[in-house]
């Protein structure tokens, strides 16, 4: 089964840099360019990882991580942003992401092994791969 992943990103660079490397992986990647946006899809979507960015238009990460509190607990939040503040960092753990990741350090194909690192989340069946 393909793994469902919500990336909410706003600069499209960033989305097409991910996109490719994760969709080639076989996860199943929609994209949200701001929080409210986000923030619809996961109301009407159960996605299995949100990859989060912290600066976004309307409702930025935090903003999205205290409006989500009430998400499925299947799904992990890992947060992919060039913020490195400590006091975002805490908070953003204090609401519930799984990991906090600095994207200079993670470039698409580190990612992907992080995402294959997590419990239940793997996308890379033979069902999965190479459907795009």
């Amino acid at each position: 089964m393909t793994k469902r992943v919500l990336m909410i990103e706003d600069f499209p660079v960033m989305q097409k840099f991910y996109k490719n490397a994760l969709e080639q992986e076989g996860y199943q990647l929609d994209v949200a360019d701001d929080g409210e946006v986000a923030l619809r899809m996961v109301a009407e979507t159960d996605y299995d990882v949100i990859l989060l960015d912290m600066l976004l238009p309307n409702v930025n990460g935090i903003e999205f991580l205290e409006r989500f509190s009430s998400r499925p607990p299947q799904t992990k939040i890992i947060v992919l942003s060039d913020f490195t503040d400590e006091s975002r960092i805490k908070r953003a753990r204090e609401l519930g992401v799984s990991d906090y990741l600095v994207k200079s350090d993670y470039p698409p194909s580190e990612l992907v092994k992080k995402l294959n690192e997590l419990d239940g989340v793997s996308a890379t069946t033979d069902d999965a791969k190479g459907q795009s």
